[in-house]
């Protein structure tokens, strides 16, 4: 991070690129400040001030729910409660019952139960038992009206859809416990339906029960019949071709292996076992021919066989121990000394016996091999020769097999159908219900709907949603700029600081109090003497997109924290249509002023005058030019700052707004820096970008942004550009 100098108390003359460090320090603002997409504080602040339109939606919403309280018709639910179990008793012990299942497939079940509660089989039911389709009362106490008019087809459908939209089918999480309720402005009525589906649903599934078993019992007898010749002709059938081909089934004789059924012959047992030795053969082959390979292509004093051989680390050890003796014979004689030749004698003896014992390992390794791949051609022959024998006994083998599977098949089922067929003639007569009544349906009491509390919550909902939804949209509609945060978010440029709002107040004893405006602009003062390395700049042009967002008061505040700290400050009134300064420093009449110097029509010097601060000077506007942007064109601020910048430290310019005159720009390109004032609330993305990149388009050097009038409130961003209280020491 870029280090602070400290001010000498010097002006200095800011050089080239002296500000490209705002770049780097902008992008650590963004990453470090930015809001985020959904942030609770902006949501209050958008409420915060949109709290008329959100009270007027509110109440509104609210007398709606009073409204439906009042006018709506009362309604009567009366609910009766059936269980409804999966299995039931047995009587004999070998009645059919819906297996014991849970999780998913016992709410699957509970959700068919309220499948056929709510059809429309059910309902009609429901109708022939009461007789509704002759009761004209029935549609009145419904709310439906007369239904004189309509046809008889028309009116049955009416009855049935009316019926199933004023049934409610309860089913509780993690119970067999089912509610049928039913809803209806006559309370005696409700109770009445709601009773006679839950004797109607008992009713259909004992009917539907009984049905379904003597429809089985028709359904079995047809297949006994049919299943008992089947088997008889397959039985004929494989007795015959078992005698022609001169097939014994010897299968039940055989030993099995792991519980599965062994061969049926001893061909196909011999083949499976020599076929597991010609795999175990083959695998020993590749095996030995790995290693030899391996054996073939390395130095033979190098394979782990030779090396790890008992007699080959005796002689290795041994000749190293002779060559360690003739290490040191050397040392001591001659080549040519007897003992040094037995001892190279010795040496190479042993190298010829290592050699040898080393190739007659390699040579092992290889008879292996041979052996290996001999006994793999001779185990593979006998396969061969046994895969034709077993392949020809296969061939008459599969006749009879298929013979005796389609035996087997058909005795299996018809022995099931049989079984079946006796238990369901045991069972006729005998039906079990796994419906039983837990309560009756009592005649309501009190109405069901509407309901007061549910009424006003859901008003009182429905208007939160509306109201926040409004004034969300209203916010993301206005592009004004609240949030400190998106002078760096929207415009990049650097925050220099945050001017509170001070409302119902005089400014200017604001300023000339310990208040938090006071230490709010003694902020921004310091962030523009360490805006960059070279210090203070000499000359400063302070400007807004608009007229009224606070940069006069800003520049006035700046000019006297600068006089204050000891630096000669010329504050100039650069507003050339609407001056503001006069009201900090007084209207003087006739006096002349920027206007007379840019016109060539005084001095500067004469043209300054004292402030109301030692090393405060002020130089007024002077009368109103007709046409101002003329004065500012050409050379006349560059020559007006070439004059000035040897008497002064500091030269502010209260400049005119930027938007639809060119003033601003003129001065801002030819000053040191430019400060850009936005007031929060009333500043609008869009203009104040366009005044940015008019600026930045004239090379004109914006050290940063000044956002003045904040309030937090309206804002939502909580405290988090809050001043320090004026009472903090």
């Amino acid at each position: 991070m870029r280090q602070a100098r400290m001010y000498s108390g010097q002006p200095q003359e800011l050089e080239p690129g002296d500000l490209d460090g705002l770049d780097v320090e902008r992008e650590m603002l963004l990453a470090s400040g930015r809001p985020s997409a959904f942030d609770i504080r902006a949501l209050a602040g958008a409420a915060y001030r949109n709290r008329a339109a959100i009270g007027i939606i509110l109440l509104v919403a609210l007398l709606l729910g009073l409204a439906s309280i009042l006018f709506m018709p009362r309604i009567y639910e009366a609910e009766a409660t059936v269980q409804i179990d999966q299995q039931t008793a047995k009587v004999l012990g070998t009645e059919d019952v819906e297996p014991a299942v849970s999780g998913t497939e016992a709410d699957r079940f509970l959700q068919t139960q309220v499948d056929v509660l709510t059809s429309r089989g059910m309902a009609k039911r429901v109708i022939d038992s009461l007789g509704l389709d002759k009761n004209g009362r029935f549609f009145e106490s419904l709310g439906d009206g007369s239904v004189a008019d309509l046809t008889p087809v028309e009116r049955d459908e009416l009855l049935l859809s009316t019926l199933q939209k004023n049934l409610t089918i309860n089913l509780p999480r993690n119970s067999r416990i089912v509610g049928i309720a039913f809803s209806s402005r006559n309370p005696e009525l409700s109770a009445q339906i709601a009773n006679t589906y839950a004797k109607q649903f008992i009713q259909a599934n004992i009917q539907r029960k009984f049905s379904t078993g003597d429809y089985s019992r028709n359904f079995l007898q047809n297949q006994l019949d049919v299943a008992k010749k089947r088997l008889e002709v397959s039985e004929r059938q494989l007795i015959d071709y078992s005698r022609a081909a001169r097939l014994i089934d010897a299968s039940q004789g055989a030993t099995t292996v792991g519980g599965q059924e062994g061969p049926r012959s001893l061909v196909t047992a011999n083949l499976v076992q020599l076929n597991q030795a010609y795999a175990d053969a083959k695998a020993a082959r590749l095996q030995a021919e790995q290693r030899w390979q391996q054996a073939r292509g390395v130095p033979v004093t190098t394979l782990p066989e030779v090396l790890s051989n008992p007699g080959m680390q005796q002689l290795l050890q041994k000749r190293a121990e002779l060559n360690a003796d003739l290490s040191q014979m050397r040392q001591h004689m001659r080549g040519d000394h007897p003992t040094v030749l037995q001892a190279m004698a010795q040496v190479n003896e042993l190298d010829q016996r290592t050699n040898a014992l080393a190739e007659n390992i390699r040579s092992s390794i290889r008879n292996q091999y041979v052996t290996a791949a001999k006994q793999e051609t001779a185990i593979e022959d006998q396969v061969n020769t046994l895969k034709s024998a077993t392949l020809s006994e296969q061939d008459r083998g599969v006749t009879y097999n298929i013979l005796k599977r389609e035996v087997d098949t058909n005795r299996q089922m018809y022995e099931g159908l049989l079984s079946r067929f006796k238990e369901l003639s045991a069972q006729a007569g005998i039906t079990n219900n796994n419906i039983t009544v837990v309560d009756e349906a009592d005649v309501p009491i009190k109405p069901s709907s509407p309901r007061k509390k549910v009424n006003m919550a859901i008003a009182l909902a429905a208007g939160l949603i509306i109201a926040f939804a409004y004034a969300y949209g209203r916010d993301k509609l206005d592009d004004a700029i609240r949030d400190p945060r998106d002078v760096e978010a929207k415009l990049h440029l650097p925050l220099l600081g945050v001017i509170p709002a001070v409302p119902n107040a005089d400014i200017r004893h604001e300023l000339d109090t310990r208040s938090l405006l006071v230490e709010a602009y003694h902020t921004i003062r310091s962030s523009v003497e360490l805006s960059s390395n070279q210090g203070l700049p000499k000359s400063l042009v302070i400007t807004s997109s608009n007229k009224g967002e606070g940069k006069s008061t800003t520049s006035f505040a700046l000019a006297r924290d600068f006089a204050r700290l000891g630096r000669k400050v010329l504050i100039v009134d650069a507003d050339l249509r609407r001056p503001s300064l006069a009201s900090f420093f007084g209207a003087i009449e006739n006096a002349p002023g920027l206007s007379s110097v840019l016109a060539r029509m005084v001095d500067a010097k004469d043209a300054v005058v004292s402030g109301n601060e030692d090393n405060l000077w002020y130089l007024p506007s002077g009368p109103l030019p007709p046409d101002p942007a003329s004065l500012f064109a050409g050379s006349a601020i560059h020559d007006l700052l070439a004059a000035l910048s040897d008497q002064y430290e500091v030269i502010v310019f209260d400049a005119p707004p930027v938007m639809a005159l060119a003033d601003s720009v003129e001065m801002a390109a030819a000053a040191q820096a430019t400060i850009f004032v936005v007031e929060a609330g009333s500043a609008h993305f869009g203009q104040t970008k366009n005044a940015v990149t008019r600026l930045l388009r004239a090379q004109a050097k914006v050290i940063g942004c000044v956002v003045t009038k904040y309030d937090r409130r309206l804002a939502g961003y909580g405290a988090d550009y809050d001043s320090y209280s004026a009472d903090y020491r």
